[in-house]
């Protein structure tokens, strides 16, 4: 079941990235501060019992298209963090928690005038660059970097605005 994260959720979202993302840099600082930007939404796969599996966040956010010349006026889309834990992993959860925010940012497309989600990822985690490939998403340059260097993927899928 996959249920919006609430507030309470939060120190297990971050515990469970911080794992997830132990050697891509500190996530106990990163993830946080993407929780309390207005813009982000957060969700949790959950088992039967209520406890937690695996998390997605997806932040919305105004955007110079220009590249800095002008104000922020393009609205994006961006899947900040996707994590399964480890015990569940190979189970297709995290290819459900990626089709459900797919579908939320299909349906904010049309009215915030949002082309394409977009996404970064290792380079090395070439398990997860499978997962967004069958969903749609390509490369769109191998530039981005992580902290430590870690050098990763810029991916994005086009949106079609579902009403």
């Amino acid at each position: 079941m996959i249920r919006r994260a609430e507030v309470t959720d939060h120190p297990w979202i971050i515990a469970t990235g911080a794992e997830a993302y132990h050697d891509l840099g500190d996530y106990t600082r990163i993830l946080p501060s993407w929780l309390e930007q207005p813009g982000v939404l957060a969700w949790l796969d959950c088992d039967l019992q209520g406890r937690g599996r695996g998390f997605a966040m997806l932040g919305f956010y105004m955007e110079d298209p220009t590249g800095g010349a002008g104000p922020a006026t393009q609205v994006v889309a961006d899947l900040l963090a996707l994590a399964v834990l480890p015990a569940y992993q190979n189970r297709g959860i995290g290819t459900k928690l990626l089709e459900y925010v797919i579908d939320v940012a299909e349906r904010v497309a049309p009215s915030s005038k949002i082309g394409s989600l977009r996404l970064t990822v290792s380079e090395t985690n070439s398990g997860a660059q499978r997962m967004y490939a069958r969903a749609g998403f390509r490369i769109v340059d191998g530039s981005a970097t992580y902290d430590r260097g870690q050098r990763a993927l810029r991916m994005a899928r086009p949106l079609t605005g579902k009403t």
